[in-house]
C-alpha cells in the first residue's frame, strides 16, 4: 500500500471515527434521555391511576355505607327480607353484584355473585384482612370488581351488605387521556379481561404497580408506551445524522485525496533515493527535494549513504574477527584457506585445542577461562614468521595457517613448549596441555571445508590417543563418516526396532542359585551389522541421545522382568545408566512410572553406575541415587577399581553392591597382582557390608578363588554368555530345575559347569 493511500486512509479514518463517536454519543444520550423521560411519565400515569382507583373506592365505600344505613330493615329479618333488601340496594347503588351476610360471614342472599368471589365476599372487612377499609379489588372470570361493605341498622347482630361494582374501561380511557400513556389492569389469577388493550407484535415500554395483593394472587395497574411511538423523534434524528455524515464523508474524501497527493510527491522522490541507497548506488543530490522537511530528509539520506559505506567496511572486518581473542574467526579462516588454495602453493593447517578446558572453567570460572584463551591467542600471534594466519574456530579450538608444505618435529616441540608455558591466573601459575592435528595442501585435499574437516579428524585422534600431535592419514575419513552415520542412525534405532536386549545371569558364589540377571543392550545396524556397546554408548553420550536409549532399556528390561516374575522366577534385574542419566532430573520419575506400569517392586531393580559417572557430578548423582534408594531400588558401582572414586565418596553413596571389572579376571591366580586388588576389594566391600559381583568369570579356577576370597556373586561365560530373552528364559528354568534337584555329576559345590557357555 502506497504512502499516498495510507495518508488518505488515515485522514478518512480519523474523520470518520470522530463523526461516528460524536454521533454515537449523541444518539446514546438521546436514547437514554428518551427512556428516562418515558419511565417518569409512566410512573406519573401509574400514580394517576392509583389515585383514581383510590378515589373511586372511597366514593363507593361511602355510597355502600349510606345505602346500608338507610335501608328499611324490620326488627327481625324474615326469609323474604334479604332478597328485598338486595334488590333495593342494587337499584339505589347501580351495583353489579350484591350479597347479604351475617356476623359469621355466611352469605344469606346474593345477586349475580360468581362462585369464585364467595370467599372474598365472606372475608371482606372482617378480622385482620388487608382491606380493613371495607373496599377490595377482586378479579373473577376475567373481570375486575370493587367490593365495598356496609353494616345494616337492624336488630340482627353484625349483618352487613356487600356490593360489587364492575370496573369500566372508561376509567382507563380517562387515565390514558390524562397521561398520554396506555393504561390497563391485569391479574395473576387468570386471563386478561376486556380492560386489557390488544397489543400488537411491536415491543412496549411497560411499568406496573400492585394495587391489590392477596392469597390468590396480585392485581396490577400497568402503564405502557410503544417503542415505535417513543423513538419516532430518535429515528428522525438518526436519519438526519446519517445524511450529515454521508455529506461530510464525501467532502473528506476529496480533501484527503488532494492533501495526500501534495504530501506524497516528495516522499516518492525520497523513496526512490532510499532504494538507491539500498542498492548501493550513489545519490544524485540535484534530483532530491531541497526545501523543508523533505530537503532535510534528503541531506540525511546522503549522510546515511556515507555512514553505511563506512559501517559495512567495519562490519565486514568485525564479522571476520573473534571478539574475545582478536584473532580471525571461522569465516575469516575459510576465506584465507580458499585464497591460499587459489595460489596453488603448498601450505599446512594445524588445528589445536586446549585439553580439559571445561575443567578449567568449572574450577576457576569462565572469566579466568577466557583469560587462558586470550593468553593462548597472544602466543599464537607471537609464533615465528612461517605463520600466515591464526584463528579461533570455536570455544577452545584454534587454527594456524602455515606457509610451509609440512611441519617438522622440532617445530612441533618448540610450538608446544611456547603454547603450554604456565599461565598466571590470579597470581597462581596454571599449566595447560594442548593437542595438535595437522593437514597438508594439496596432499590431503584441495577444498577448504575438506581440509578443515580432516584437520579436525587428526585433532580427534591426537586427543583420543592422549598425544601432542597427529597428522591426518588417508582412510581416517571413513572412520569419521562411520561415527557420523552411527550418531545419525542411533536417533531412530529404537523406533526401527534395531535394538535388542541380551541377559547374563548372576549366580550366588556359594549356593549356585541365580540371584539376578544383567540387561545388556545390543544394536544390530541394518548396514553396518552388530555395533559394540562400547562404541555406540559413547557416541550416544557425546551426541545427547543416551537418554532415549536409557528410557528404552528401562522399559524393555522391566517388561521382561515382569514376565519372568509371573513365571515364578525369583530374579533381580541389573540396569546400566550413564553419567548424563544421573544429571537428568526426570530419571527418577520415569523409573517410578515404569515400575508402576509393570508392577515391579524396587528391590527387584539394581541400577549399575560406573565410578567415573558418579564423579562427574557427585552432588547431583548422590541426590538422584538417594531418590532411587527411597523407592527401594538398589545401587551397584560397576567396573569398580578402574575409576578414581575415593573411599569417603563411596561411603556417602547409597551403595548395595560393588562389581569388580572383568579386566581383573584374566589369569587371576592366588599369586597374581590382580589377586591382591580383587582380595582387597572384596575385603573392603565386606567391611562396608556390601555385596561383591565379579564380572567376566570364565574358568572354574577363577570362580573357586573368588568363592574362597568371599566374593558374593559371579557373572560370566562360566555360566552363560549373554542370551536373548527367550534363550535366557529357557536357561533360567533349566538352571532352577538342576539347582532344585541338587548338584549334578561333574559340577563343583558351587554349581560351576565349565561347558555351560
Amino acid at each position: 500500500m502506497s504512502f499516498r493511500t495510507r495518508l488518505m486512509l488515515v485522514m478518512l479514518l480519523l474523520t470518520t471515527s470522530v463523526q461516528l463517536a460524536v454521533g454515537w454519543e449523541v444518539l446514546s444520550t438521546l436514547r437514554a434521555s428518551t427512556l428516562h423521560t418515558a419511565e417518569q411519565e409512566l410512573s406519573v400515569s401509574l400514580t394517576v391511576a392509583r389515585h383514581l382507583l383510590d378515589s373511586r373506592a372511597d366514593q363507593r365505600r361511602d355510597r355502600v355505607e349510606r345505602i346500608a344505613s338507610s335501608l328499611d330493615i324490620p326488627g327481625t329479618l324474615t326469609p323474604e327480607d334479604p332478597d328485598r333488601l338486595l334488590d333495593q340496594a342494587m337499584e339505589r347503588s347501580g351495583a353489579d353484584i350484591a350479597a347479604l351476610r351475617n356476623a359469621d360471614g355466611r352469605i344469606l342472599a346474593s345477586r349475580h355473585l360468581p362462585l369464585s368471589m364467595i370467599g372474598e365476599v365472606s372475608s371482606l372487612g372482617r378480622d385482620h384482612d388487608e382491606s380493613l377499609g371495607g373496599v377490595k379489588l377482586v378479579a373473577s372470570g376475567g373481570r375486575f370488581h370493587q367490593l365495598a361493605v356496609g353494616r345494616l341498622n337492624s336488630n340482627e347482630p353484625a349483618h352487613s351488605l356487600v356490593l360489587g361494582f364492575l370496573l369500566s374501561p372508561a376509567l382507563f380511557d380517562e387515565i390514558s387521556r390524562l397521561t398520554g400513556k396506555q393504561a390497563s389492569i391485569r391479574s395473576s389469577l387468570g386471563s386478561l379481561d376486556e380492560l386489557q388493550p390488544t397489543v400488537a407484535d411491536e415491543p412496549w415500554l411497560e411499568k406496573s404497580i400492585i394495587v391489590e395483593e392477596g392469597t390468590n394472587g396480585t392485581i396490577e395497574v400497568v402503564a405502557r408506551q410503544s417503542f415505535e411511538e417513543l423513538f419516532a423523534p430518535f429515528r428522525a434524528l438518526r436519519r438526519h445524522l446519517l445524511e450529515t455524515f454521508a455529506a461530510t464523508f464525501l467532502v473528506t474524501v476529496v480533501v484527503a485525496i488532494l492533501i495526500a497527493r501534495s504530501a506524497s510527491l516528495p516522499v516518492w522522490s525520497l523513496v526512490g533515493a532510499a532504494r538507491s541507497v539500498g542498492r548501493g548506488q550513489r545519490l544524485d543530490a540535484e534530483s532530491l527535494p531541497k526545501k523543508g522537511e523533505a530537503g532535510l530528509l534528503s541531506r540525511t539520506l546522503i549522510q546515511l549513504q556515507d555512514d553505511i559505506a563506512q559501517r559495512e567496511i567495519e562490519l565486514h572486518r568485525q564479522s571476520r574477527l573473534d571478539q574475545l581473542t582478536g584473532l580471525g574467526n571461522r569465516g575469516q579462516a575459510n576465506e584465507d584457506v580458499e585464497a591460499a588454495i587459489a595460489t596453488g602453493t603448498p601450505f599446512t593447517l594445524v588445528r589445536l585445542t586446549v585439553n580439559h578446558m571445561r575443567r578449567i572453567n568449572d574450577t576457576f570460572g569462565h572469566e579466568l577461562g577466557d583469560q587462558v584463551l586470550r593468553t593462548l591467542a597472544e602466543r599464537l600471534l607471537a609464533l615465528p614468521t612461517a605463520k600466515r594466519g591464526a584463528y579461533r574456530l570455536s570455544g577452545d579450538e584454534f587454527l594456524l595457517l602455515l606457509d610451509v608444505p609440512r611441519v617438522a618435529p622440532l617445530w612441533i616441540a618448540d610450538t608446544y613448549r611456547r603454547l603450554t608455558r604456565p599461565i598466571l591466573l590470579a597470581g597462581s601459575p596454571l599449566s595447560i596441555q594442548c593437542a595438535l592435528g595437522e593437514v597438508r595442501f594439496p596432499e590431503h585435499g584441495r577444498e577448504a571445508n575438506l581440509l578443515l574437516r580432516r584437520a579436525e579428524i587428526a585433532l580427534e585422534h591426537a586427543r583420543a590417543e592422549r598425544s601432542i600431535h597427529r597428522c591426518y592419514l588417508h582412510g581416517q575419513d571413513e572412520h569419521h563418516l562411520r561415527r557420523l552415520t552411527l550418531v545419525r542412525d542411533l536417533q531412530h534405532a529404537t523406533g526401527r526396532a534395531e535394538l535388542q536386549l541380551c541377559f547374563q545371569p548372576q549366580v550366588d558364589a556359594v549356593s549356585g542359585r541365580v540371584t539376578g540377571v544383567e540387561a545388556l543392550m545390543r544394536w544390530g545396524h541394518p548396514a553396518l551389522g552388530n555395533i559394540s556397546p562400547d562404541e555406540f554408548i559413547g557416541l550416544a553420550e557425546g551426541s545427547g541421545n543416551v537418554q532415549g536409549l536409557t528410557n528404552w532399556l528401562i522399559n524393555s528390561a522391566c517388561q521382561q522382568l515382569s514376565q519372568w516374575l509371573e513365571q515364578g522366577l525369583d530374579l533381580r534385574m541389573g540396569i546400566n545408566v550413564s553419567a548424563m542419566d544421573l544429571e537428568e532430573p526426570g530419571l527418577v520419575a520415569r523409573v517410578r512410572a515404569v515400575m508402576t506400569r509393570y508392577g515391579i517392586e524396587g528391590r527387584r531393580l539394581c541400577v549399575e553406575v560406573t565410578e567415573s559417572a558418579i564423579m562427574q557430578s557427585p552432588e547431583r548423582s548422590v541426590r538422584t541415587l538417594q531418590a532411587l534408594q527411597n523407592m527401594g531400588v538398589e545401587l551397584a558401582i560397576d567396573d569398580f577399581g578402574t575409576g578414581y572414586s575415593s573411599l569417603a565418596q563411596l561411603k556417602r553413596l547409597p551403595v548395595h553392591e560393588l562389581k569388580i571389572d572383568k579386566s581383573f579376571m584374566h589369569d587371576l591366580t592366588p599369586q597374581s597382582e590382580a589377586a591382591v586388588i580383587v582380595s582387597s576389594t572384596i575385603e573392603l566391600a565386606r567391611s562396608l557390608e556390601l555385596r561383591v559381583v565379579a564380572e567376566g568369570v570364565e574358568s572354574v579356577g577363577v570362580a573357586r578363588f573368588l568363592q574362597e576370597a568371599g566374593c558374593t556373586t559371579l557373572q560370566g561365560y562360566i555360566y552363560s554368555k549373554p542370551l536373548v530373552a527367550e534363550a535366557m528364559g529357557e536357561w533360567l528354568h533349566e538352571h532352577a530345575a538342576r539347582h532344585q534337584h541338587g548338584t549334578e555329576p561333574g559340577e563343583d559345590p558351587a554349581g560351576h559347569t565349565p561347558d555351560a557357555s
